[in-house]
């Protein structure tokens, strides 16, 4: 097979599944969408019509009619003229609302797809794409299908319609001039299809490197205190620019072949519109064509023309909205994470882990964690300690199950925990992470979020036994108060206290404590540990740490090194062995 036969059954493949992609959305608008149809190709028949009655009502003036006879045949067509472009207009106002209506809810529908599916992607898939990537997908490639259902759709159908009518008229009026007339189409329709193939490649290309811009954009701004304190912006502007210039690069390689083709058809059927006038006046020179029908030919052929070199733009136009349709249907075609029943089977927190072993998907060569166990009871705190990259963070995830271990297992009040549906799991618990970044709402939306539907005085309650109420008393809206952008408009002790009212809400039976104070000063320090410590009372608790002040009083100590657990115990046990490396850190920070 070769090669250019492998690339056009690949596109021929890509195609439908493109056109079944639109289909799929569009299907429950199918009761607006159709008539929208409808509405269109009685238009462009119309149009077709409005043709033929102008073209009746110039011709006796051409064929030598004078007086009243020519007044009173304008007059007569004139009127069936008007009478079609106000039937025209009419049918277009509701024929544009149709579409929209159509196109705007099954561009909604698939943002809510899109987003839906983005969000319930499992964490190695998340981890494997960049957010900018995955929220130009979003903006970007979802917003390109615009034109392509508002406009270019409509106008090729609207366009098609046209020439069919067109070609059907000027073969009523003559068959042999027709023929001639329509030689060249066979050869714009295979060009249409090589271009097409060339320019959706091209287009694809430049829909990812806008996407990699749009990284860039994302990254800067969610890091834009560290931009600015290290005079970066030069450096972030270049490397805007850069793919940004890839971008451009790429759109005006695309732009080649499109001028390219625009050019040849414009240049094509200026040659073959000469070439039939040419011949349409031999005929009518030896009396084989009426004058009169000539200038229904003419105005009909001007259609076939117009009509026809409309098409090559249009499925351009649709060429680039399939690449980008690709990269939206890719995504839409990932694996996510099972959607499960809100239903909650509360935990008692007893927690086993066996022999587990894990490398990243990603870095499949390196062992994060090896031959890893432990255990703890209801209620229970146990502290995970060591350097960083020993695997502590790691064993969080694959408690939250965003990782499955490649060796060993999970286990949660004694059943494994895959057994388990994965919300049901997750909502049994909760984490307060070191850098907390909250959402852009109020105080209030940030706490209920731990716990959808929760009433006012829950939501106060929460706040008050993290220490909170207090502050939030102070700032100007109170609760209503909005936090700013990742929480910004809050100190971090506030908001290191608003995650534990976060997370004092949704009441879990395991809590995950992942230095949660490491970055505070001491008298933000102290509020949030008294915190900690009544969120932590009646629950198991799991607490990442590398200040020891925080893990004294735990009832399991596990050091790790190297994905390993090389030492466990208590506090007092751990210090009075010789040579223990929870020893040589508790000396360092302790003295």
């Amino acid at each position: 097979m070769s090669e250019a036969t492998a690339t056009k059954k690949i596109w021929d493949r890509t195609a439908w599944k493109d056109a079944a992609f639109f289909l799929r959305y569009l299907r429950p608008n199918f009761r607006v969408f159709i008539p929208a149809m409808i509405a269109l190709t009685i238009t462009a028949v119309l149009q077709a019509i409005f043709v033929n009655y102008l073209a009746k009502m110039i011709s006796p003036a051409l064929e030598g009619v004078r007086g009243p006879a020519l007044l009173e045949a304008a007059t007569s067509n004139g009127w069936i003229v008007v009478s079609i472009a106000a039937t025209q207009a009419f049918i277009a106002f509701f024929r544009i609302m149709l579409f929209a209506k159509a196109s705007e809810r099954a561009l909604a529908c698939l943002r809510r797809d899109t987003f839906a599916r983005i969000i319930r992607l499992p964490m190695s898939t998340l981890n494997a794409r960049r957010i900018g990537e995955l929220g130009s997908r979003l903006a970007n490639d979802v917003e390109a299908l615009r034109d392509t259902l508002v406009v270019t759709i409509p106008m090729l159908i609207r366009h098609s319609v046209m020439l069919i009518a067109s070609i059907v008229m000027v073969f009523y009026i003559s068959p042999r001039l027709s023929l001639f007339m329509i030689g060249t189409l066979p050869v714009v329709m295979i060009l249409i299809a090589i271009f097409g193939m060339k320019i959706r490649m091209l287009t694809r290309g430049a829909q990812d490197n806008l996407a990699a811009s749009q990284v860039v954009v994302d990254e800067s701004l969610q890091s834009i205190l560290s931009v600015k304190a290290f005079a970066n912006e030069p450096q972030e502007i270049r490397r805007y620019n850069t793919h940004l210039d890839q971008f451009l690069n790429s759109a005006l390689r695309a732009a080649v072949p499109r001028a390219s083709f625009i050019t040849f058809i414009i240049l094509s059927f200026s040659i073959a519109l000469t070439l039939v006038a040419w011949y349409a006046l031999r005929m009518v020179s030896t009396g084989e064509l009426p004058i009169s029908m000539l200038t229904l030919f003419g105005a009909f052929s001007v259609m076939v023309t117009m009509s026809a070199s409309q098409l090559p733009e249009l499925f351009t136009s649709l060429q680039r909205a399939l690449g980008a349709t690709e990269r939206v249907r890719e995504l839409l075609d990932e694996a996510i994470e099972p959607e499960e029943s809100t239903s909650i089977e509360r935990l008692q927190g007893n927690i086993s882990v066996k022999g587990l072993s894990f490398a990243y998907p990603s870095r499949p060569e390196v062992t994060v964690l090896n031959d890893f166990s432990f255990s703890a009871k209801a209620g229970q705190r146990i502290a995970l300690v060591g350097p960083s990259g020993s695997g502590k963070s790691t064993m969080v995830a694959l408690l939250f199950r965003f990782y499955a271990p490649q060796i060993g297992s999970i286990f949660f009040d004694g059943r494994p925990a895959a057994d388990f549906p994965l919300h049901s799991l997750r909502q049994n618990l909760a984490l307060v992470p070191q850098e907390i970044l909250l959402f852009g709402g109020s105080v209030k939306d940030n706490i209920a979020y731990g716990r959808q539907g929760a009433t006012d005085a829950e939501i106060i309650a929460a706040a008050r036994q993290a220490n909170a109420e207090e502050f939030i008393d102070r700032l100007p809206d109170g609760y209503n108060t909005l936090v700013g952008e990742r929480g910004t408009q809050l100190s971090g002790g506030q908001r290191q206290r608003i995650a534990i009212a976060r997370a004092i809400l949704a009441d879990p039976a395991i809590l995950i404590l992942d230095e949660a104070t490491s970055s505070l000063d001491a008298e933000s320090e102290r509020l949030v540990q008294d915190a900690l410590d009544k969120l932590m009372e009646n629950r198991t608790s799991i607490i990442i740490a590398h200040r020891l002040s925080t893990v004294r009083r735990c009832d399991q100590i596990l050091v790790l090194s190297g994905g390993t657990i090389v030492e466990r115990g208590t506090h007092e046990e751990l210090l009075g062995k010789d040579g223990s490396l929870y020893g040589t850190l508790a000396r360092l920070q302790l003295e």
